[in-house]
C-alpha cells in the first residue's frame, strides 16, 4: 500500500460522503470494498486535513463531510 493508494482512496471516500451524507465506517468499506486498514488510513488523511468529522449515534462510528463553502477535493 502505498502513499498514493491512500490519497486515490481518500478521494474515493470524499466523494462518496459528498454523494450520501454520512455514513457509518461499515457502509463505507461495503460502498468501496477497500481492506480496512486501507479505509482507516484515508479517513486519518481525510480528517488531518480537516475534510471530515467523525461523530457517534447509538455506538455506530459515522463521518460526513466538513461544510465549509464550494471545497473540491482531487
Amino acid at each position: 500500500m502505498s502513499k498514493d493508494d491512500i490519497g486515490t482512496e481518500s478521494g474515493t471516500i470524499w466523494l462518496l460522503l459528498s454523494d450520501k451524507g454520512k455514513l457509518s465506517i461499515r457502509e463505507i468499506g461495503e460502498f468501496t470494498n477497500c481492506k480496512d486498514s486501507l479505509i482507516f488510513l484515508a479517513l486519518g488523511w481525510l480528517l488531518r486535513e480537516d475534510k471530515i468529522r467523525f461523530f457517534d449515534e447509538n455506538g455506530i462510528l459515522y463521518a460526513e463531510l466538513n461544510r465549509c463553502g464550494s471545497e473540491l477535493y482531487y
